[in-house]
């Protein structure tokens, strides 16, 4: 009996496993599956851990997560495992268009990941040929076409390993090697070296008289905001249901200061209210096809490129037309949609090009958040950038399967992808509730954005000394990193990866990306090396794959083929 080790149980790997056990079925074979993860919760990975607080949320409206699609009835190994609903049947969503979007808490996600792990694993575990291993995977080392797993307390060999790890650490940048070494000395200082988990930090959530530095001004900065000020001395209070209008009422005094910094200082856009002011944005049905051949083309194409205009001018095409056909909802113009075309061009090209149709930066950081927010609302204008941002969420899906496993050159991927991350701060919006929190912080006097803009900072016995343009400056005591570490492969520093760059086992598409692997997930090997069976999904991947951080990824394409080339290779050899 051939033998699998799938090492990581979150979302990925749970449809890894699904999918497995689909196409295993209609092969009518077994084979030795052992499931290594190191989670109190399997089927949820990290960032959908059931037991995190309720001030994590999920980041995507609830009603996208339609993509997350019922699990049919498997008949596998002379035993029926039952069939699992979709998400939004599990949870019994129901919302008409007008209704403003949910974002729920990241732990409920959790619970339905786990049930539906639950429900294979309740089965799988009456057969000797299954396996839970609740272990970290140190090692893999290859032995004459074995694979030989390594835990702390056990080694197992195994003919083929699918990777399905999320975050991994990274080596810390210069910044926090320093202030890593500069803390050492000092007791009353403290440096969190990473947001998660938030939990890390239920000691401060009570504190008085503290002012905390957060290194980033991301969506990690809004869950570290949330959960240290929902305590005992104050919450939130939303007083308009129709804009989400939020104050932060204090029962008593506690005198905490939050500084959150960044290199741009530049504030998350939130996403539109409901779905019938977020359907002004979506392309056509002929847009995305039209868009999707001519990605495809490019990227199976080895001819060798300069430049991402393929790109650039694909977006800009169906977000000109969108945003004409806003008419009167869009920031007043006499422009032709050609001329709106070479905007979006020179926006996508340059991300400080101005003009009078995209929002100016330069105005305070808190009207940027409110302006945003009523564009959003869909009460003001709507600016060029903030349609760009949108029409390019709804591309994604497209971009991300029309460009993953692309022949042309890896500078070109590298562009695409750092293209992808600048969308982001649109595509990837918090919900309208998030930011509008943010602005009653800031009214609360807890939340100072005086210094978000990349402050000069110094160390000292006292702590972090913020000083900003206006020569203004504040001290922390408490610093808090909440810029995640990018996937970049050469950079990770956990055992496991290390053990296997180290052994030439796995190599990066780029210096500044992840796994090389082919169509199929499988690890593309050095040609001095033989052939090695281990296949990644997901995050360490990103290159050779991108849309590696979206939940709705997790149950795609790539990991249904996947399953059926493995299935085809051990039933055919």
């Amino acid at each position: 009996m051939k033998q699998l080790a799938i090492i990581g149980m979150g979302p990925r790997g749970l449809y890894a496993l699904e999918n497995l056990l689909i196409e295993l079925s209609r092969a009518n074979t077994t084979i030795e599956i052992h499931v290594y993860d190191a989670t109190s919760h399997p089927g949820t990975g990290n960032v959908w851990d059931r037991s995190q607080p309720d001030s994590n949320w999920i980041n995507i409206t609830e009603r996208a997560l339609v993509g997350i699609e019922a699990r049919s009835e498997i008949r596998y190994n002379n035993h029926i495992i039952k069939a699992f609903p979709s998400y939004l049947d599990w949870c019994h969503f129901s919302q008409s268009k007008n209704e403003p979007d949910s974002f729920p808490p990241r732990n409920k996600m959790g619970r339905y990941l786990n049930e539906r792990f639950q429900s294979l694993e309740n089965v799988l575990t009456q057969f000797k040929s299954f396996k839970c291993i609740k272990a970290e995977v140190t090692h893999i080392n290859v032995n004459h076409q074995k694979l030989q797993v390594l835990t702390h307390a056990h080694q197992l060999q195994y003919d083929d390993v699918l990777l399905t790890v999320g975050h991994q650490s990274t080596t810390p940048s210069q910044q926090l090697k320093e202030w890593q070494s500069h803390i050492a000395a000092y007791n009353d200082l403290t440096l969190f070296k990473a947001t998660y988990p938030i939990s890390q930090f239920k000691a401060l959530q009570n504190t008085t008289n503290t002012t905390i530095g957060i290194r980033g001004f991301g969506l990690a900065m809004i869950d570290v905001m949330r959960y240290l000020t929902i305590n005992n001395f104050g919450n939130f209070k939303v007083i308009n249901p129709n804009t989400f209008e939020t104050v932060y009422y204090k029962r008593k005094v506690q005198n905490i200061t939050l500084v959150p910094f960044s290199l741009d200082g530049l504030p998350l856009v939130p996403k539109p209210l409901n779905q019938c002011i977020d359907e002004w944005y979506v392309p056509t049905h002929q847009e995305l096809d039209v868009f999707k051949s001519e990605i495809e083309a490019v990227s199976k194409c080895t001819q060798e490129k300069d430049n991402i205009n393929f790109l650039t001018h694909a977006i800009a095409t169906i977000a000109s037309r969108v945003f004409i056909d806003l008419q009167d909802k869009s920031i007043s113009h006499t422009l032709s949609e050609i001329e709106i075309k070479l905007l979006i061009i020179n926006w996508l090209d340059d991300e400080n090009f101005s003009h009078n149709l995209i929002q100016d930066q330069n105005i305070s950081t808190y009207q940027l958040i409110q302006t945003y927010i009523d564009m959003a609302l869909g009460v003001i204008p709507v600016s060029l950038d903030y349609c760009i941002g949108q029409v390019w969420r709804h591309c994604q899906p497209t971009l991300y399967r029309a460009f993953s496993h692309a022949k042309v050159n890896e500078t070109i991927v590298e562009k695409v992808i750092a293209l992808d991350e600048r969308s982001k701060r649109y595509s990837y919006g918090p919900p309208i509730e998030s930011m509008q929190q943010v602005l009653a912080l800031v009214d609360a006097q807890i939340l100072n954005l005086d210094f978000v803009s990349h402050p000069d900072i110094k160390v000292s016995h006292e702590g972090w000394t913020l000083k900003n343009y206006k020569n203004e400056s504040i001290n922390c005591s408490i610093m808090i990193n909440s810029v995640l570490d990018a996937p970049k492969l050469l950079d990770v520093d956990t055992p496991l990866i290390k053990n296997l760059l180290q052994n030439d086992v796995i190599q990066p598409i780029h210096s500044k990306l992840g796994i090389e692997t082919t169509t199929d997930g499988y690890v593309k090997t050095p040609e001095s090396k033989s052939k090695v069976h281990i296949a990644v999904l997901g995050r360490l991947a990103k290159g050779s794959v991108i849309g590696v951080d979206a939940i709705l990824e997790c149950f795609g394409p790539r990991i249904k083929k996947w399953a059926k080339a493995y299935v085809t290779k051990r039933t055919t050899n």
